[in-house]
C-alpha cells in the first residue's frame, strides 16, 4: 500500500483548495433575469449613452454604477451618462431598488411608484415637471435641484430627513409637512419663487440647515 508523506499531501490539499477557490471567483452574481432585462431596457432607449455596460455580459454586478445584493439590483448610478429616458416598464421590475442616482442626464419624467424600497434619490439637474413619491414612503434622501418642478409634497415621507429642490419652478407652495421636520438636517428650496413652505407646527421659524426663497414663508397651512 502506497504511504502519502506528510508534506505530499499537504500540498495536494491546499492545491485543491486553490483551484476550488479559483472557480468560485469565476462565478458570476446571479440577479433576478427581469432585473438584467431592466437595465438592458433602459441601455437601449438610450441610444447615446455613455455608460461602459457590456450586455452581453449576464453578470451585472460587473456594470459601471450597479449594485447587486441578494440576487437583485440594489443600487442604480448611472448620472452624468447622457440618458433622457428611464422607462416605466423598466424600472417597474426594479422593486429592490433602494439608490437611485441619476443626476446630470435629461429625462423629462420618471415613474417610480412600484420602486417602494428607495432611500436615497437623486435627480438633480434633469428636466423633470413633475414627480410622485408618494408611494416611497421609505426615502430618506430626496435630491431634486435644478430642474423645472411646479410642485412638491412630500408630506406623507415620514422618514425623509435630507431635501433639496433649489433652482425649480415652483411658484406657489411646497410642502414638507411630514411629521419629522425636527430630524430634517438639510432643507433647501431657494432659487424659487415660493410664497408659502408648508412645515409641520414647531416648525415655523425653520431649523439650521433650512433655506428657502426671499419671498416664501414657513406655515402650518399654506393656501
Amino acid at each position: 500500500m502506497k504511504i502519502f508523506k506528510p508534506v505530499t499531501l499537504l500540498f495536494a490539499i491546499l492545491l485543491i483548495t486553490a483551484c476550488n477557490s479559483d472557480d468560485d471567483d469565476a462565478t458570476p452574481n446571479y440577479v433576478l433575469e427581469s432585473d438584467r432585462d431592466a437595465l438592458i431596457e433602459i441601455y437601449n432607449a438610450n441610444t447615446n449613452n455613455t455608460l461602459t455596460w457590456d450586455i452581453t455580459s449576464a453578470d451585472v454586478s460587473t456594470w459601471d454604477g450597479v449594485t447587486v445584493e441578494d440576487s437583485r439590483v440594489a443600487v442604480l448610478s448611472i448620472g452624468n451618462s447622457n440618458i433622457d429616458d428611464l422607462p416605466a416598464t423598466a424600472l417597474q421590475k426594479l422593486t429592490a431598488l433602494r439608490s437611485l442616482v441619476a443626476n446630470n442626464n435629461s429625462f423629462l419624467t420618471i415613474n417610480i411608484s412600484h420602486n417602494i424600497n428607495l432611500k436615497n434619490l437623486q435627480l438633480f439637474d434633469n428636466n423633470l415637471t413633475a414627480i410622485d413619491v408618494s408611494n416611497n414612503t421609505l426615502l430618506e434622501q430626496l435630491l431634486l435641484e435644478g430642474n423645472n418642478l411646479e410642485n412638491l409634497d412630500v408630506s406623507m415621507l415620514v422618514n425623509l430627513t435630507d431635501l433639496k429642490g433649489g433652482s425649480n419652478s415652483f411658484t406657489n407652495s411646497v410642502n414638507i409637512a411630514n411629521g419629522n421636520n425636527a430630524n430634517m438636517w438639510r432643507m433647501e428650496l431657494g432659487s424659487n419663487t415660493l410664497s408659502c413652505v408648508q412645515v409641520d407646527a414647531g416648525a415655523t421659524d425653520g431649523f439650521a440647515g433650512w433655506s428657502i426663497s426671499c419671498s416664501a414663508s414657513y406655515s402650518t397651512h399654506c393656501l
